[in-house]
């Protein structure tokens, strides 16, 4: 900021505005009008016009109302900017211009002078304007393509700066900062993170952040942030300048995974034209996904009848997983069904089978093969999470600087699913590395919503509305980048589904799910049936609901939700009187997620419903240890979509559990 500049304003994350001396002036809690500033502030010092602003403002609005919407915003922005208001923002009749001379943008610096902006840029590994999702939807969209234009920009500066490999001091590797906060921004007995060797945990203090080391500096840094972001490099020689490390090669673009898909194969001559209608289902549903390239094989007859062989053949061809699947005929009950079986193998990883699913298809699929549509989404989407997730777990064993955008959201997501607060750090980390290389990666945004719908659900953090807006926007994002892939639709009816008013959108999304021929003690089709059941409840569909969670199997690690979905089945089976399951499910849940709050208090709701002192003391003594501050009202904060009366028994559970008010 040069002497005659009178207000900084900074974009990357938190929003604000900072005078000479030091003071914010921006209003804390009028959100459009920092959007509006931010709007001039993106558009580089050119003007905008009133109707652009309120097209991206106030787009679901009449004009002539979003017009005086406007109006009433430039006032209160200009009585902010007091006494320098209009000498800031030039106010034309219809455009608005925010003035060169008073003031400096740090994204304006960062576009203008590169990377010796970053010296005096606070937090460059941040989002722009994070406090400002949701604030419309037109709004939302514009932002994004904002990040993803400043992300392309610093990526470009961080590959020139590595490509001199003849001057390792000139090395830029974006490590998150954490701001001196704890993993789950600040909240809770949590502030303060603890260096661990070999992990993402760096101490509050350690300036490892490009925008903390000037670039004169970093060399120094470099043989740190190696050692502390991967343990792999702990006790290994340093490699010189010149060589295939990281730090001296640019990042290298990884291939997608590539799935090969078999025809489906009839063991009854009567079912050859439904394998084959399932088989196109099958595909169409499959090339929507993001997570694979999508392969269909033609193996001879002599293949097929040699399977070691004909994978070995995939193997050679780098074709990651083969998804193969069975129709044969069988009776349900009193009907006859057609019964498929699908399965995946790991083809690069000794042919092991990772996943299967034995569906009973409706008993009307034969003349209607359109009816199994929503069952095979639900296994596509199984299936494609069962191979991130597997290739996650392989990828742990990589160093972060190798990865590309999407390879690090899977290590986040199945990072995530250990279920404890280093856990929940790690995976932040590695999403704010991620959303810097690769913010239009669907993968990446889809992790993003993941992590803040668990964060929020969990009882991690204070302000739950605040996480659930987070994750709607990273949910919008990602159905914006992948316009075809199933996942998006479950992920927004997942958001929407605890967002008070929007019942009915949910159930529109999760449509796409909704079959009432699943076989329901299948744990795959666990987390579509736990917000079904969850909808229903909102419907006041008490039976319906009931049905629904009757046999209820967790879906244990198997779905990158499962740490938000499987607690919240406990809640669920509660609701619905459904005890002797819900002491069962809460029981297992809490043992499989040891360290989260959520499992820990619906088990403890639970157990008021039994004349077991002993055991609800050792759970409220296991939740007090890990997290003291933990209340009653915190709890509830986290309830605002449950109908009244759900509310009302919750409370009256949770008054009996021991935790304070």
């Amino acid at each position: 900021m040069t002497g005659a500049n009178i207000l900084k304003i900074r974009l990357i994350g938190q929003m604000v505005a900072i005078t000479a001396t030091g003071q914010n002036i921006l209003p804390a809690g009028a959100r459009r009008t920092r959007g509006l500033l931010a709007i001039l502030a993106l558009s580089n010092r050119k003007p905008v016009m009133r109707q652009r602003l309120t097209e991206l403002l106030w787009s679901k609005r009449p004009t002539d109302l979003a017009r005086a919407s406007l109006r009433q915003e430039i006032h209160r922005l200009l009585d902010a900017l007091q006494p320098f208001g209009t000498e800031i923002i030039d106010i034309g009749r219809h455009t608005l211009t925010l003035k060169p001379d008073l003031t400096s943008v740090d994204v304006e610096d960062i576009y203008a002078r590169g990377l010796d902006a970053l010296d005096k840029t606070a937090e460059p590994d941040e989002m722009l304007v994070i406090d400002l999702n949701g604030i419309d939807p037109a709004f939302d969209l514009w932002l994004q393509n904002q990040r993803a234009r400043f992300s392309r920009h610093l990526e470009h500066l961080m590959k020139s700066e590595l490509a001199n490999q003849n001057d390792p001091t000139r090395i830029l590797i974006p490590t998150p900062s954490l701001n001196g906060k704890g993993p789950l921004s600040g909240e809770g007995p949590h502030d303060t993170p603890t260096a661990r060797t070999g992990s993402l945990h760096t101490p509050p203090n350690t300036p490892l952040s490009p925008g903390r080391i000037p670039w004169k500096d970093r060399a120094p840094a470099l043989e740190t942030l190696r050692r502390l972001s991967d343990p792999l490099e702990i006790g290994q020689r340093p490699q010189k300048a010149g060589s295939d490390s990281p730090l001296s090669s640019p990042l290298q673009k990884v291939r997608s995974l590539s799935l090969a898909l078999m025809p489906i194969e009839p063991k009854d001559p009567s079912l050859t034209a439904l394998a084959d209608e399932v088989g196109s289902l099958l595909n169409i549903l499959f090339v929507g996904s993001d997570a694979f390239t999508l392969v269909v094989p033609r193996p001879s007859h002599e293949d097929q009848n040699a399977t070691a062989d004909w994978i070995e053949n995939l193997r050679a061809k780098n074709i990651d997983f083969l998804c193969t699947g069975v129709l044969h005929a069988g009776t349900e009950g009193t009907r006859e069904h057609a019964i498929l079986l699908l399965r995946l193998i790991d083809v690069q990883n000794g042919g092991e089978m990772i996943w299967t699913v034995r569906a009973v298809l409706p008993s009307d699929t034969r003349q209607n093969p359109g009816h199994a549509a929503p069952l095979l989404a639900g296994a596509v989407l199984s299936s494609q999470w069962a191979a991130v997730l597997r290739h996650a777990r392989y990828l742990l064993k990589c160093s972060i600087q190798t990865l590309a955008p999407d390879q690090l959201a899977a290590r986040a997501l199945v990072t995530l699913l250990q279920a404890n607060h280093h856990a929940l750090h790690e995976a932040e980390n590695l999403l704010k590395f991620a959303e810097w290389l690769g913010p239009t990666q669907p993968l990446v945004a889809i992790a993003r919503a993941v992590t803040e719908m668990t964060r929020a659900g969990a009882f991690l953090q204070s302000d739950y509305a605040e996480g659930v807006a987070r994750a709607l926007a990273a949910a919008q994002h990602a159905a914006v980048l992948s316009q075809h892939n199933i996942s998006r639709n479950f992920l927004l009816a997942f958001v929407y589904c605890h967002i008070p008013g929007y019942a009915d959108t949910a159930e529109a999304l999760l449509s796409a799910f909704k079959s009432n021929g699943e076989d329901r003690d299948q744990a795959w089709f666990a987390p579509y049936r736990a917000l079904q059941a969850l909808l229903a409840l909102l419907n006041g569909r008490q039976e319906t609901a009931r049905n629904l969670l009757k046999n209820y199997r967790m879906s244990g690690n198997a779905q990158p939700l499962s740490v938000a979905i499987d607690p919240c089945a406990i809640l669920y089976l509660f609701l619905a009187d459904l005890h002797q399951e819900a002491s069962r499910i809460g029981r297992m849940v809490s043992a499989l997620y040891p360290q989260l709050p959520s499992a820990l208090v619906y088990h403890l709701v639970v157990l008021t419903t039994e004349e077991n002192d002993t055991e609800r003391a050792d759970i409220l003594a296991r939740l007090s240890t890990l997290d003291p501050t933990l209340t009653i009202r915190r709890v509830m904060a986290a309830h605002p979509y449950l109908p009244a009366a759900a509310r009302a028994k919750l409370a009256a559970a949770l008054r009996l559990t021991g935790l304070p008010e």
